[in-house]
């Protein structure tokens, strides 16, 4: 489920010693951790140090110290580095000026404007490489179901892998999950193909779909409370990821705010939502209410809270993340409701 320059970026973890830092960054975080595990799982026997940027940001030695550290036994390791925020940027400059031999770094970053100081750092410096992950669009999420699909010895139709692509939120670990579900159902492989069918993928879907944050989106910016409530409830107790779901959150706003920019420009907003192919034809009518609930000038301030909100959920517990995340999409779904 990747492209040529995606695999190009992967494989050289093993080929450029030069390079200091790995830097994945973007606005698909599943495909960001995707990639990040993939350059990982290449580096058999290596050690790994897991670092995240509020450390860096407070000790700027300590990144390059890690990075010309060996292991406790002499063996090879490599660093995995979170940005939390955009910080650190001393102790990444420390790394890249490192001279000699040094462990591979391997950061990840949410999504990182052309201003932001690190990107334009780690774009440019002759010892990292960096690689931003785009938002796909669904065609582009189903050709990649497929391909996935084939390597397990799985035929999906172009429907199928369109609907798999919807159903996880265009998440690929999620969408390789629901593969490997229906690929172990069929007992499939390369030697012993099989052709997936629509009804089998219902029900095995139905029994894990957990992660599907789609249904807690659509009640909270249609303004449903009571949905909202039942939603969090289910959420909490299948222990669904605080961070995952604003940033579900997010990709809902800004596809919003493009649709409601055709809106203001005179379009109808049946026919933007017929248009917008990533919507599945089931969903049209939440998108319109949503369209209805949310004018422009709010999307754009709902957007620059959830990017606080964000920040903040990454700086607490994970315990009071929920609380804060719970009463935030509880304020959104009022707002929604009160201008319905």
């Amino acid at each position: 489920m990747s492209s040529a320059k995606e695999r190009s970026f992967i494989s050289a973890i093993g080929a450029r010693p030069d390079v200091r830092m790995f830097f994945i960054f973007g606005q698909d975080e599943s495909a960001v951790a995707d990639i990040a595990s993939q350059m990982t799982a290449l580096l058999v026997g290596s050690e790994r140090v897991d670092i995240d940027s509020d450390r860096i940001r407070n000790d700027p030695a300590l990144l390059a110290d890690e990075a010309s550290a060996l292991s406790l036994f002499g063996d090879k390791r490599h660093i995995r580095l979170n940005f939390r925020r955009e910080e650190g940027l001393a102790a990444v400059e420390n790394l890249l000026a490192l001279e000699g031999d040094a462990n591979p770094v391997i950061a990840t970053a949410g999504n990182l404007t052309k201003a932001s100081k690190l990107r334009k750092l780690l774009e440019a410096h002759p010892r990292a490489m960096a690689f931003i992950c785009y938002l796909p669009e669904e065609s582009d999420a189903a050709a990649a179901v497929m391909a996935y699909a084939a390597t397990a010895g799985l035929k999906i139709d172009r429907p199928l892998a369109a609907r798999i692509a919807r159903y996880t939120g265009q998440d690929r670990k999620l969408a390789q999950a629901e593969i490997e579900k229906l690929a172990l159902y069929y007992d499939a492989s390369p030697q012993r193909p099989a052709t997936a069918e629509v009804p089998i993928f219902e029900a095995l879907s139905a029994e894990t779909g957990e992660e599907n944050v789609n249904g807690l989106v659509h009640v909270v910016m249609c303004g449903d409370l009571r949905g909202t409530g039942r939603e969090l409830i289910a959420a909490r107790e299948l222990g669904v990821d605080a961070i995952r779901i604003i940033r579900a959150m997010q990709r809902r706003v800004t596809m919003l705010a493009a649709m409601r920019t055709k809106l203001d420009n005179g379009a109808n907003p049946g026919a933007v939502v017929k248009a917008t192919r990533s919507i599945f034809w089931k969903d049209a009518d939440n998108y319109a209410q949503q369209l209805g609930r949310w004018p422009s000038a709010r999307l754009a301030g709902l957007n620059a809270h959830l990017l606080e909100v964000e920040a903040k959920l990454m700086q607490v517990r994970d315990g009071l993340g929920v609380t804060i995340l719970e009463e935030e999409l509880v304020r959104i779904a009022r707002a929604a409701a009160r201008r319905g």
